[in-house]
């Protein structure tokens, strides 16, 4: 891969989050901040600096790996200068932060580029907290309201599990009422059975859909993966973290290991001739 290959760019704009959602690997399981966490917001200077040599890009995700893209202070500078090299500008998000003014003046920013975002809502009220600890539906549903209504297209993304899955046409039917564009289920095969309340850290278990599990069997040592399951070989993509390194994707970019973070591109592209693929086999094995 060249520089002139990559199309898109997954961008963390900080490391810091509201949520304590179990399966995210910036917490444990739910409750306490995970090891060797260090909470940040990522720089204008080397978020310009980074696409100033992707010549030929086309989008640009700002999507949490370790924290959500709206907490971070510099986030309407970050989407700013991000406009100012891409065509479509992606945004994933809890939605319960910040407030309904604010998010009318994000769909203003966005309104002269082509742009979605995605706010991840597991449920209705009293269930969509249960994955989503630490998050409030009906502040999430009012600033996403607000966003639509002053123009800004939305996407409610729907992560389904045993405890939610009855809701899903409930949920459809609301985005439809409140003017969202989509609505995605973005199914997960993880069974959390060591999941903790973020205050208290009682355990609880979180168990995927049934129906999922028949189809969906954990990768192994001997699984394949092919390029075409890969979404950043599919469309040549890479990672920036918010700690300005850089990453084949957000998988590869581990708290235990800075090994495969690297501060120049050319280190990274160099890198990806000899990529470990055990990682990949692992998160998106098919």
């Amino acid at each position: 891969m060249l520089n002139t290959d990559i199309q898109w760019i997954h961008v963390e704009a900080s490391s810091k989050c509201n949520a304590w959602c179990p399966a995210c690997p910036r917490n444990k399981n739910g409750f306490g901040i995970a090891d060797n966490l260090i909470e940040e917001d990522l720089s204008i200077a080397r978020l310009v600096s980074v696409l100033d040599q992707l010549p030929n890009l086309h989008g640009i995700q700002f999507c949490g790996n370790f924290g959500d893209p709206v907490i971070a202070n510099n986030i309407l500078d970050l989407i700013s200068v991000a406009m100012k090299y891409a065509k479509k500008i992606q945004i994933h998000t809890n939605g319960s932060l910040r407030s309904t003014t604010w998010w009318r003046e994000l769909a203003t920013v966005l309104q002269n580029v082509d742009h979605d975002v995605w706010f991840g809502i597991d449920g209705l009220a009293g269930v969509h907290e249960i994955y989503r600890q630490g998050t409030d539906y009906d502040k999430v549903i009012d600033n996403a309201t607000s966003f639509i209504d002053a123009g800004g297209v939305a996407t409610w993304q729907f992560i389904p599990y045993t405890h939610n899955e009855h809701q899903i046409r409930d949920c459809l039917k609301t985005s439809q009422r409140l003017g969202f564009r989509q609505f995605k289920l973005v199914k997960s095969f993880r069974d959390i059975t060591e999941a903790r309340h973020y205050r208290t850290g009682d355990g609880f278990k979180l168990l995927a859909p049934k129906e999922i599990k028949q189809i969906i069997q954990m990768p192994t040592s001997k699984t394949k993966v092919d390029p075409v399951d890969c979404m950043h070989l599919t469309q040549p993509g890479i990672y920036l973290g918010a700690n300005g390194k850089l990453s084949y994707c957000c998988y590869h970019h581990n708290l235990q290991s800075a090994e495969k973070q690297f501060d120049s591109l050319q280190e990274l592209l160099y890198n990806n001739i000899n990529l470990d693929h055990k990682q990949c086999i692992f998160s998106c094995g098919k």
